[in-house]
């Protein structure tokens, strides 16, 4: 699904995901186990007839029928972790939630209020292995750890942010690894009236995707940027680079035409009829324009191209996953259910029911996310934007970055005015 940050620009656009979204909120039981080791209340972010939904339950009634101790789980959807807060503060957590890391680290994590979970990494999953050794290190260590130090997220489903385009495209009869490489495929592209690349101009925090991307790959970062009260680290080269690389994309006409004009999904579906040969987004976009591709469309994905450094390659990615918050009543069940789902047999179904792609690398991703999970089995991790501060990423980094994508200022422009808006903003932020 698309993230499932808390930002405005983000939340907006929550509407159509990678899997079936439904509005209601259904619960099939409820209440505290009062902390006997025999229930876990378990609050989900899912709706009871999306598919990750039907997953987790066939887990819960065969880790039921194995153990004894029965999961209440709450299908609440969306906005579950509105509803934990309240209910850590009452007394009344749940045992066990799930939400994706972009919500749950500032709900939780970031205020403590997430438990260490060292010890569901230390678990058997039933086949011999440990949680911690069935996962990529490199998937857990990438995630920052809690407020005491401690690992709080335990992640059952991988998203990433990729460069889509149709296999049986003639002009992309090699998937573009460098920067060169892709705006050759722009310059063959507009050369046959054919847009190169596709984007909705309402959709800011999916574009900045590819100022995020560059900037990494160039040697910079988004948090160094969110980080520097005084504005002055926009000054680095890397940002003024990677200004000028999307600044070229805008000036040579390499996007859609229109698309400073285009809402979400116009833009990806023009994409699936073919009239673009690109489209960055993450790997939700497969499921959202199944319905729209025309006949033969062969999804392909590469990874977002190097710009010098062959080895600043890291693929981004965004972890849905399990937390267990403080004041669960019974902790230690909840992590024997965490085990019991990270079994290749229980997990394997986020991708073949599902239709996502699994944290266990050994589980095959559905087709059209085959190359994205290569990319993350094969690349370093990194987190989008280098979890960079929610609110200053809409306020300063978007707001600034919309005028440059949208042609509405040059490379230089726009960072004299995101060190501005970046120095006020902490300024006010006092």
């Amino acid at each position: 699904m698309r993230s499932t940050s808390s930002k405005p620009a983000r939340a907006g656009a929550l509407a159509a995901a990678l899997f079936v979204l439904a509005t209601a909120c259904t619960t099939t039981s409820s209440g505290s186990s009062g902390g006997d080791g025999k229930h876990v209340t378990y609050w989900s972010m899912w709706t009871q007839t999306e598919p990750q939904a039907k997953v987790l339950q066939k887990a819960i009634d065969a880790f039921t029928a194995k153990t004894g101790i029965h999961v209440d789980v709450q299908w609440q959807g969306r906005k579950v972790l509105d509803k934990v807060a309240p209910a850590l503060l009452s007394g009344n957590a749940p045992d066990l939630v799930d939400q994706g890391f972009d919500r749950l680290l500032p709900a939780l994590a970031a205020n403590g209020k997430a438990q260490d979970l060292s010890s569901v990494l230390a678990m058997d999953t039933g086949e011999g292995r440990k949680v911690g050794e069935v996962l990529p290190a490199k998937f857990l260590d990438v995630l920052p750890k809690g407020k005491d130090g401690t690992p709080w997220m335990i992640p059952y489903e991988s998203v990433s942010v990729s460069l889509f385009y149709n296999g049986k495209d003639p002009l992309v009869a090699r998937a573009p690894k460098t920067w060169d490489d892709l705006l050759a495929v722009c310059k063959a592209a507009k050369a046959a009236g054919k847009a190169c690349i596709g984007t909705d101009g309402d959709q800011g925090w999916a574009s900045q995707y590819w100022f995020d991307y560059l900037l990494n790959r160039n040697g910079g970062s988004v948090a160094t940027l969110a980080a520097d009260r005084t504005g002055a680290a926009f000054k680095d080269p890397a940002v003024l680079r990677s200004a000028q690389q999307v600044e070229q994309l805008v000036k040579e006409g390499y996007l859609a035409k229109g698309y400073d004009a285009t809402k979400y999904p116009e833009q990806q579906n023009h994409w699936a009829h073919g009239e673009s040969v690109f489209f960055l987004m993450g790997s939700w976009l497969p499921s959202e324009t199944e319905k729209f591709r025309d006949a033969g469309f062969e999804v392909r994905s590469v990874a977002f191209p190097t710009t010098g450094d062959a080895t600043r390659n890291a693929a981004d990615f965004l972890p849905f996953g399990f937390t267990i918050p403080k004041g669960a009543r019974n902790a230690d069940s909840a992590g024997r259910f965490i085990a019991f789902f990270l079994q290749k047999d229980q997990l394997a179904g986020i991708s073949t029911e599902a239709r996502n792609i699994a944290p266990r690398t050994e589980i095959p991703a559905p087709a059209e996310l085959a190359d994205v999970a290569q990319q993350l089995k094969d690349r370093p991790s990194r987190l989008p934007d280098d979890n960079a501060d929610a609110d200053w990423q809409d306020k300063v980094l978007v707001a600034q970055y919309d005028k440059l994508w949208l042609g509405k200022a040059d490379a230089a422009g726009f960072v004299d005015q995101a060190a501005k808006a970046s120095a006020d903003y902490w300024t006010a932020k006092g």
